[in-house]
């Protein structure tokens, strides 16, 4: 029996596969299955490493993601925002998981929600990284031109 993902669950499952190819890891990931909280969202298998959980978060700024939900209705006048980077980040460093994976890994990307460039976020979030004890072994971002590994626990 199929379980349907969610829209949520579906774009998660997206983000994560265009990080594999993004980092030319594809082919390790034998399997990729969303979870219900309170487990991090994606529960992978690695190849060599087995197991391992990845919590994901998209960098949206809700202003932008209100104005292209809104498609053909969406406002015409000009709108300020901001960057809600650091704000979804220590968010999400605070949050407990529970996972039978030995390890849980964080993935920060963009979504083309976010007016902020690669080059202001990642110095934006990588102090939080080291500031704050989070469940994360590793932190991961991939925005519009970058893809990288901000932070490891070794």
């Amino acid at each position: 029996m199929t379980t349907m993902l969610t829209s949520k669950q579906e774009n998660e499952q997206a983000a994560f596969a265009r990080f594999a190819r993004s980092m030319g890891l594809e082919s390790v990931w034998l399997s990729v299955s969303s979870q219900p909280e309170p487990e991090p969202d994606l529960l992978c298998v690695h190849a060599r490493d087995g197991a391992i959980a990845f919590e994901l978060v998209s960098l949206t700024d809700p202003i932008i993601a209100q104005v292209q939900a809104a498609g053909p209705k969406a406002r015409q006048d000009t709108f300020s925002t901001s960057d809600p980077s650091e704000r979804i980040i220590r968010n999400k460093l605070q949050k407990k998981y529970t996972t039978s994976a030995k390890r849980i890994e964080l993935l920060v990307y963009t979504d083309g929600q976010i007016i902020t460039p690669d080059d202001a976020i990642v110095p934006t979030i990588r102090p939080w990284l080291d500031a704050t004890t989070h469940p994360f072994s590793c932190v991961w971002f991939m925005g519009e031109r970058t893809t990288c590994r901000l932070w490891s626990a070794s």
